[in-house]
C-alpha cells in the first residue's frame, strides 16, 4: 500500500432496477443537516421503495461519518445491494477548488488493482487458457527460468495469494538518482533477472507476504499467456464487456482533468507519477464509482456465463491455518486468501467479506464483497493516512453489518 473542508457538501446518487437517476445536492453548515436534506427530498422520495430506503438511510448516514472522520479533501462512497446502488461524493476534487466529487470523478485505486488481476486470471483460467498452478517458468521470457525452492516451483496462485515467498518489493538499484518518478525504479527486465537469479525465502505455499512485486510478475505472465499487453487483457476480459469506459491503466487526455487531487502522508498536493508498466497488475487503475458499480454488480450476480469465473475469483484458495508466517495479510481478521481477496469469515454480526485495500497518489480505498449477501462497499479517500484508513476500514465492515448482518 503505497480538516474537512467547510461548508460541508456532497453530491450523491440512487440507483435503482430501473436505471433512473436522482441526483441530490444540497449544502448545509452541519452534517445532520446535510444528511436530512437528503433523506428527505422529494426527488428521492418518489423512487423510493422499502429496500431503498434502508440502503439510502445506512449508507447515507456511513458517509457523512467516514468522509469528517477521514479529513480528507474528499471522499466517494459507492454501495451495491441486490439491484439498488448507492454513490456519495464528499468534499472536493482537490483542496480548494469548490468543486464537489462524485460518481465520474476519477481516483486511483491502487491496490485494489491486485483483484482486477485476479479476475483476469481467473477468466483465462476459466476458459482454459491457463491453469491457476501453472509454473511461473512457463510465460518466462527466454533464459529467465525462476528458481524454485527444492522442487516446488513458484506457481500462478501462489503469486496471486501472496504465498510465493517473494520481498514486497524489487527496485532496480542501476534507476538514475535523478529520477523524479518513484514508480520508475520498478522494471519488468529486472524483475526476472532478479527471479532467476534468487530463490523464493520460503518454501511456496507455506508462508504468506505481502509482495507487490509478485503481483508485478503475474500480470507481466498473463500478458505473456495472452500474447498481448496486460492492459490489453484487462480491457478485453473486464472493463469493455461492463462498459467501464473510465476503469484504464492509463489516463486520456479528455480524462485527466477529472483525476482528483489528494494529499500525501505529509499533507501536501501528490504529484500523481504514473506507474510503472510492471506495476500495473499490483497498483495501475484508475477508475470511477460508477464504473466501481458496475464492477460490484458483476462480481455479485449469479448468471452462468460468469459463474466460473466467478467461482475461481471467489474462492479460498490458501487458508491462513496451517501457514508458517503470516504478514501484511491481516492475520487477526481473515481465514486466508482468495485470488487477490482477503477472505474475512462471518463474525460479530458482520458477513463474510472478500476484502482489498489500496492506497498510492494521494488515495485511499477500500473495497468488499459479501457473494452471499450480494452486497458491496467501496469507499476513497483523497488522503494518504494509515490510520485514518483503519477509521474507513472500520466504518465499511459496520456498514456491511446493518445491510447484510450475519447470523452469527
Amino acid at each position: 500500500m503505497y480538516a474537512p473542508p467547510m461548508p460541508f457538501r456532497r453530491h450523491c446518487t440512487v440507483t435503482a432496477p430501473n436505471p433512473k437517476r436522482v441526483p441530490v445536492h444540497k449544502a448545509a453548515r452541519f452534517a445532520v443537516c446535510s444528511l436530512l436534506t437528503v433523506l428527505f427530498s422529494a426527488g428521492w422520495q418518489r423512487q423510493a421503495i422499502a429496500e431503498d430506503l434502508a440502503l439510502q438511510d445506512a449508507a447515507s448516514m456511513a458517509g457523512v461519518a467516514m468522509f469528517l472522520n477521514a479529513r480528507a479533501p474528499g471522499l466517494i462512497l459507492a454501495v451495491v445491494r441486490g439491484e439498488d446502488g448507492f454513490i456519495a461524493g464528499y468534499g472536493e476534487t482537490a483542496p480548494g477548488s469548490g468543486k464537489e466529487p462524485d460518481g465520474q470523478s476519477i481516483v486511483r485505486v491502487g491496490s485494489v488493482s491486485k483483484v482486477f488481476a485476479a479476475d483476469v486470471l481467473a477468466a483465462m483460467a476459466a476458459t482454459g487458457q491457463l491453469a491457476l498452478d501453472a509454473p511461473l517458468s512457463r510465460y518466462a521470457p527466454p533464459g529467465k527460468a525462476p528458481l524454485a525452492f527444492d522442487d516446488r516451483p513458484v506457481t500462478l496462485l501462489d503469486l496471486a495469494t501472496h504465498s510465493a515467498g517473494l520481498p514486497r518489493e524489487m527496485a532496480d538499484p542501476a534507476t538514475s538518482a535523478d529520477e523524479k518518478n518513484p514508480f520508475v525504479t520498478f522494471k519488468s527486465s529486472y524483475y526476472w533477472d532478479w527471479i532467476s537469479g534468487h530463490r523464493p525465502a520460503y518454501r511456496p505455499g507455506t508462508t504468506a507476504i505481502y509482495s507487490n512485486f509478485g503481483f508485478g510478475l503475474l500480470g507481466d505472465a498473463l500478458g505473456r499467456a495472452g500474447g498481448k499487453p496486460f492492459a490489453e487483457l484487462v480491457r478485453e476480459r473486464i472493463t469493455a464487456p461492463l462498459a467501464m469506459a473510465d476503469t484504464v491503466l492509463r489516463l486520456s487526455e479528455a480524462q485527466k482533468p477529472r483525476l482528483m487531487t489528494g494529499l500525501d502522508p505529509f499533507g501536501k498536493p501528490d504529484p500523481n507519477w504514473e506507474a510503472s508498466e510492471v506495476m500495473q497488475a499490483s497498483a495501475g487503475i484508475y477508475t470511477t464509482a460508477e464504473d466501481m458499480v458496475k464492477w460490484m454488480r458483476w462480481h455479485l450476480a449469479d448468471d452462468a456465463t460468469g459463474r466460473p469465473m466467478r467461482t475461481l475469483a471467489h474462492a479460498l484458495w490458501r487458508p491462513h491455518d496451517g501457514l508458517a508466517r503470516l504478514v501484511g495479510v491481516e492475520a487477526t481478521d481473515s481465514d486466508g486468501m482468495g485470488l487477490g481477496w482477503i477472505v474475512s469469515p462471518a463474525r460479530v454480526r458482520v458477513p463474510l467479506l472478500l476484502g482489498k485495500s489500496g492506497g498510492i497518489g494521494g488515495f485511499m480505498s477500500y473495497v468488499v464483497l459479501s457473494p452471499n449477501r450480494r452486497l458491496g462497499i467501496f469507499v476513497v479517500a483523497s488522503k494518504v493516512d494509515f490510520a485514518m484508513f483503519e477509521g474507513l476500514r472500520t466504518a465499511v465492515r459496520e456498514l456491511a453489518a446493518e445491510l447484510a448482518p450475519a447470523s452469527l
